[in-house]
């Protein structure tokens, strides 16, 4: 994948996840032995814990979104810098902003960190 494939693919990953709240997109972009550093136990299946999670956030955020604003890849790893927000009052409020490192095999995220660098 090059820059701009990595970018769209980043995009589309979470438009599913945020945009459109599908989690079935889970089984559809991670890899079957997909692994979450922010989870990290070896003995949690990694992408039912993030349904759960995901599940229980947007109940919990029922306006958080995610823009996906910019990616670089080198060789099967692709970084993203990424802005969660919330909508209050008609207007867009960043909450987080991160880089998300996703290494990536056949199409598929097999591995995942994020690096928080702004948190309100």
């Amino acid at each position: 994948m090059n820059n701009k494939e990595s970018l769209e693919f980043i995009q589309k990953y979470f438009n599913e996840l945020f945009g459109k709240r599908n989690l079935a997109a889970l089984d559809v972009y991670l890899d079957k032995d997909y692994f979450d550093d922010d989870i990290s136990d070896p003995e949690v299946d990694h992408i039912n814990n993030s349904k759960e999670y995901l599940q229980e956030l947007f109940r919990e955020n029922p306006t958080i979104g995610v823009d996906v604003n910019g990616a670089i890849t080198h060789d099967n790893v692709i970084s993203a810098f990424i802005e969660w927000y919330v909508h209050e009052n008609n207007r867009k409020r960043t909450i987080t902003k991160g880089v998300a490192i996703f290494v990536v095999n056949n199409q598929k995220i097999l591995k995942r960190h994020t690096f928080i660098y702004f948190n309100e």
